[in-house]
């Protein structure tokens, strides 16, 4: 086995669209990270399910901020500081002033149930490396660039040696951190989503426009669960050999 890193923060997103919390320990089960992506915004007067890029006043998505509390419940915030659940309209108050739309938050439906499906696969787990993080930035050296544009579940502290991005040798190869392994499968396809404001971070163009012109619109990886188990901050990264032969 070679080691390609250490595991450097882990993300989770119980509400799609809207911004995760980070975490030093992750449950990883056949379907990806344990509670990530299970709820999305919704427009309380007409159902439609809101994200960014489809209308211009659901681009304020990822400027709140969804957590999961102690007893698992979700929770939302407006400012990363005072927190309600789900369930309170008049806690959600301040989340639809923020939106300018009623902002409900509900769940998507589970297999073989009725409602609401989420509009993509909540399975693949999402992968970056610093090391792509470094060649991007090399591109738009005045662009704010971290993680949290990029919305990974685990992000890969590289060595500063590492050029490139890594992580696309990685695809249709099984690699072990903490407790679980993993496969790659695709890298993934970045959207406007990128670009859009989040606390700490500009609005800013530049960064899919450089993903589009020069990187062939993706960063990270998109990977699968081999083997469940639980993930840490700081746990190394593995994969083996490649044989020479």
């Amino acid at each position: 086995m070679s080691a390609a890193g250490r595991v450097s923060a882990l993300w989770r997103y119980p509400v799609s669209s809207m911004g995760g919390e980070r975490l030093e320990r992750m449950e990883l089960l056949p379907s990806g990270a344990a509670g990530d992506r299970t709820h999305g915004v919704f427009h309380a007067g007409t159902g439609e399910i809101a994200y960014p890029g489809r209308k211009r006043e659901w681009m304020a998505l990822p400027r709140a901020f969804s957590r999961r509390a102690a007893d698992g419940a979700v929770e939302v915030s407006t400012d990363g500081q005072g927190w309600t659940g789900i369930d309170d309209p008049g806690g959600l108050a301040p989340l639809s002033a923020l939106y300018g739309f009623p902002a409900a938050i509900r769940p998507y439906a589970g297999e073989g149930e009725a409602g609401p499906r989420p509009r993509y696969a909540r399975a693949p787990l999402h992968l970056l490396t610093t090391a792509a993080l470094r060649t991007l930035q090399a591109a738009i050296p005045a662009s704010v660039l971290d993680e949290r544009r990029f919305r990974p579940n685990i992000l890969i502290d590289t060595p500063e040696d590492v050029q490139g991005i890594p992580e696309y040798g990685w695809v249709g190869r099984e690699f072990r951190l903490g407790g679980a392994v993993l496969r790659g499968t695709i890298p993934c396809a970045r959207c406007a989503f990128t670009t859009l404001e989040q606390p700490g971070l500009p609005d800013d163009r530049e960064v899919l426009r450089a993903l589009l012109h020069r990187f062939g619109r993706d960063l990270g990886l998109y990977c699968e669960v081999v083997r469940p188990g639980p993930i840490t901050a700081g746990d190394a990264v593995t994969l083996p050999e490649v044989s020479s032969a």
